[in-house]
């Protein structure tokens, strides 16, 4: 019986999804105000792993890399943007796996496990330290995910196909950004992922963590 975990897990997600609605509403109410509203596209390195709450083996999972590419839309204001955008975004982690063969022998081995996401955020932005044709801007905000596929591999063989039970659809969480604007088009972000979503089973907990480097254009 898990009602107490699965009572705080429905919670989380009635309250992500209020916050992630209340910033697209957000979004649209405030469009006319808006100085400045640019198209874009960024990209760029995924480092995951996966929060597992069994403290035997947390320290043994390591980072697997990835990648992420999406489009965004840029509303600015004086010294806040508001950051929609529609991502393709990898997670998952590398676990090590232990071999047995019929004679009995054992043998440890890394398994990857990919998660791959399309993942709808919406970022709030404080511009500060302005510099020529640029600022310095941090912030954060929510995100939904939905998941298209799992791949793994383990000992070189490779499993592919949609998200099992242990590893579900839907993924949401909060993004942290820091990172600039230069020459007011190009962007450059460093990010943290933090997963809030529940994608294990059987009242375990498993959820994704991910740090992002991307780079980015803007259309003007």
């Amino acid at each position: 019986m898990n009602t107490g975990i699965d009572y705080i897990t429905r919670l989380k997600f009635s309250f992500m999804k209020k916050l992630y609605f209340f910033l697209i509403l957000l979004t649209l109410s405030t469009l006319s105000f808006a100085q400045i509203i640019n198209y874009g596209i960024k990209a760029g390195l995924n480092l995951s792993t996966i929060y597992f709450n069994n403290s035997n083996t947390a320290g043994n999972y390591k980072y697997l890399s990835g990648f992420n590419a999406g489009g965004i839309v840029n509303i600015e204001f004086s010294n806040f943007t508001i950051q929609p955008g529609l991502f393709y975004s990898t997670k998952g982690d590398k676990v090590p796996v232990v071999l047995v063969t019929q004679n009995q022998i054992a043998s440890v081995t890394t398994g990857t496990n990919r998660l791959n996401y399309l993942e709808l955020p919406v970022n709030i932005l404080y511009n500060f330290l302005n510099i020529p044709q640029g600022n310095l801007h941090l912030g954060g905000g929510p995100y939904l995910g939905y998941g298209v596929s799992e791949k793994g591999s383990v000992n070189g063989k490779s499993i592919s196909g949609p998200f099992t039970e242990f590893a579900r659809n839907s993924d949401y969480g909060l993004n942290f950004i820091v990172g600039a604007r230069f020459m007011n088009k190009f962007l450059a972000d460093a990010s943290y992922g933090l997963g809030l979503a529940n994608s294990g089973g059987n009242g375990s907990t498993l959820q994704n963590r991910v740090i992002s480097f991307s780079v980015g254009y803007l259309f003007r």
